[in-house]
């Protein structure tokens, strides 16, 4: 089946599957959330991670519903929905089709950017792009693209093969094209967003270790070359109440907790960008509470 046709497909299951969810994913009427400073807003998107979407797992069906009707209510579009990997459970083929059903029925963002993640790669990465291919209209083969979205660079990166204990591999190909990419998002003091599951090595002490891999540095040091760059990873599933972000000179690292945790469900971030910084506000997107303890303004250079 083409990629094509797969979107269709995906469109007409995401209706049919709202109309099952909507006993465990009742919608939420009349709630809204809005930007801190709507009329200097110059883009904003939503970011969560490891939603873990699993085969017949109607709980985390709904719970994603859930959090993707509170970002379709913000009285501002989002001008993206951005998934950090660990879609899938297992890269099963229906657990993609389950998860890009919902997306393209409840999305609500005029683009939708994925990650691929470890669990991801279960199955090959040829199945990851092919759903997301048909999901985004799309005719990119690679774990890993960009996308200029209000003038703001977002740059996914992505294993291209699975490696053991949950690592990533980036190949130096991939290197040298963030390392271009970087230097044209940067110009003119724009900020420039970048979408990994794992953390690059030892960034947040929660975390311990667990992070890209051997490439790690190597990532490290082309980031390092530019400033008002953000890292956002998943992955490490660090707690709700340990939320963090890192600073190391112009890079921002920003740690985003799986949507399905149970302790609580529901939390990642919304992001604003404005002419002079960047505001990072936790929320939890199935309660549809902001999380204030964790906001950040970080001012762009």
């Amino acid at each position: 089946m083409g990629a094509l046709l797969m979107g269709l497909l995906l469109r007409a299951t995401g209706f049919f599957m709202s109309g099952i969810l909507i006993f465990s994913a009742p919608p939420r009427f009349g709630s809204t959330f809005e930007p801190a400073d709507e009329k200097n807003l110059k883009a904003q998107f939503s970011v969560i991670s490891d939603t873990h979407i699993e085969s017949m797992n109607v709980v985390r069906f709904g719970g994603l519903a859930k959090s993707l009707r509170d970002i379709k209510a913000g009285k501002a579009r989002q001008d993206a929905l951005v998934l950090l990997g660990d879609n899938t459970a297992a890269g099963k083929r229906f657990e993609y089709f389950m998860l890009y059903s919902l997306l393209s029925h409840y999305g609500g963002a005029k683009y939708i950017l994925a990650a691929v993640g470890n669990h991801d790669l279960d199955g090959p990465v040829s199945r990851h792009n092919f759903y997301y291919r048909a999901l985004a209209r799309t005719n990119n083969k690679k774990p890993y693209y960009s996308k200029t979205i209000n003038g703001y660079a977002m740059i996914v990166m992505g294993s291209e093969k699975q490696v053991p204990r949950g690592y990533a591999h980036i190949s130096s190909a991939q290197i040298k094209w963030l390392d271009g990419q970087l230097k044209a998002a940067v110009k003119g003091g724009k900020p420039a967003f970048v979408f990994n599951h794992q953390p690059l090595n030892h960034t947040f002490p929660d975390g311990g270790w667990g992070g890209v891999g051997e490439q790690s540095q190597a990532i490290r040091e082309v980031l390092r070359k530019y400033s008002n760059v953000f890292f956002f990873s998943g992955h490490v599933h660090t707690p709700a109440s340990r939320l963090s972000i890192q600073k190391e000179g112009g890079v921002t690292y920003v740690d985003v907790p799986t949507l399905l945790s149970k302790a609580p469900a529901g939390i990642g971030y919304q992001v604003e960008v404005y002419g002079n910084r960047v505001l990072l506000r936790a929320r939890n997107f199935r309660t549809g509470a902001w999380i204030d303890r964790n906001n950040y303004s970080i001012a762009l250079k």
